[in-house]
């Protein structure tokens, strides 16, 4: 069983977590942003620059709504990789859990409702709330069991050295990116500390692995 402490050294650590992610949106190696000149190191793009012109959306068809009203009028055009950190919908992380974990928690089924997912051809703009992030924590923790459960990486008992390596590797590996290092370091405390009291060494390991997948590095675009 998951102990009281772990418990509430992951919502701490989680929450660390998802405000460094959302904050370091310029360690994304994918250059969504546009902003960089291309010859940054992995984790250095450049930060979009709304004023500096760049890939923006030019719509070439106007939408008329009641009354005539051209639709686009109001619309707002910014600049590419400015709109970051939304949520991924559910229909988003049913694929997506599988794809990093290889395998897909047996928690995942049945998981929609939880996560708001809208009815067939409507769409809802994903909301976090508590319900939603335990869930993701629970399909996470669930699937990371399986995914330590193997492995000569995680047959020893996570420490300093080792659980920076393996955190590191986690999250390049489940976010698409390099991860910064104090992101890197909130996995680190939740192998180390958050999981001291578990006797299991794999199941510490999960735990770890489950805080990276609860990130927004993982739930967000």
């Amino acid at each position: 069983m998951r102990t009281m402490d772990a418990k509430l050294t992951f919502t701490l650590s989680l929450l660390t977590t998802l405000l460094v992610a959302c904050g370091d949106a310029g360690s994304d190696q994918l250059n969504r942003g546009g902003g960089g000149t291309g010859d940054e190191a992995p984790g250095e793009e450049g930060t979009p620059d709304p004023g500096a012109g760049g890939v923006q959306c030019s719509p070439s068809k106007s939408y008329l709504g009641y009354g005539g009203r051209d639709l686009t009028n109001e619309r707002t055009q910014t600049a590419l990789g400015v709109d970051r950190a939304r949520l991924k919908p559910f229909g988003a992380l049913q694929s997506e859990y599988p794809r990093v974990l290889g395998s897909t928690p047996a928690s995942l089924e049945g998981a929609a409702a939880t996560f708001g997912q809208a009815g067939p051809r409507w769409y809802a703009e994903p909301m976090a709330n508590s319900s939603a992030l335990q869930s993701a924590y629970d399909i996470a923790f669930d699937g990371c069991l399986t995914y330590t459960s193997k492995g000569a990486e995680f047959a020893a008992a996570p420490d300093g050295p080792t659980a920076a390596t393996q955190c590191g590797a986690m999250a390049r590996k489940f976010w698409s990116k390099t991860p910064a290092p104090q992101e890197v370091q909130a996995c680190v405390d939740m192998a180390t500390k958050g999981a001291a009291k578990e006797t299991d060494v794999r199941r510490k390991w999960a735990y770890a692995c489950a805080s990276v997948l609860t990130a927004a590095g993982f739930l967000t675009y």
